[in-house]
């Protein structure tokens, strides 16, 4: 299969914004709850259950890589100067990131405001149940804990 198949997934209506959550220098466990697990879920297959990767949480989880590499070269800075600052792991997730943005080809019109200094200003946006993909994936991987 090429997707988890969750059903029914509905959209959603929500307002985007800027939050007080999930901040670059932020608390790891509220980063680490918007996981199920490990993300990974598990399908059938001829003689075993495969495992996958669901690409929500693989985003989710190098968006938090690439924040605490942040972190990491903000810390380092204060004490040398020569070290190696962007990761393997944070290659990686910066290249998949931009791949994922240019497959989903997002062409929602976003308004601006504010000339000079422009800022954009989402109102609404239409996204899939994400609480709907969690909960299937936390069940999936209770259901396979199990057994």
């Amino acid at each position: 299969p090429r997707t988890f198949p969750v059903m029914p997934l509905h959209p959603v209506r929500t307002h985007l914004e800027n939050s007080v959550h999930y901040q670059i220098s932020g608390d790891d466990e509220e980063w680490s709850r918007l996981i199920p697990g490990d993300g990974t879920v598990y399908l059938p297959s001829l003689s075993s259950a495969q495992e996958y990767s669901v690409s929500i949480y693989h985003q989710l989880r190098c968006l938090d890589i690439i924040r605490k590499n942040i972190v990491e070269v903000e810390h380092r800075q204060l004490q040398e100067a020569d070290f190696n600052a962007v990761t393997p792991s944070t290659q990686h997730c910066i290249n998949y990131l931009r791949e994922m943005v240019l497959c989903r080809s997002d062409i929602d019109l976003e308004t601006i405001v504010g000339q000079p200094k422009a800022d954009v200003i989402l109102y609404q946006y239409q996204c899939w149940d994400w609480e709907a993909v969690y909960t299937a994936v936390k069940g999936n991987q209770d259901k396979h804990r199990d057994s």
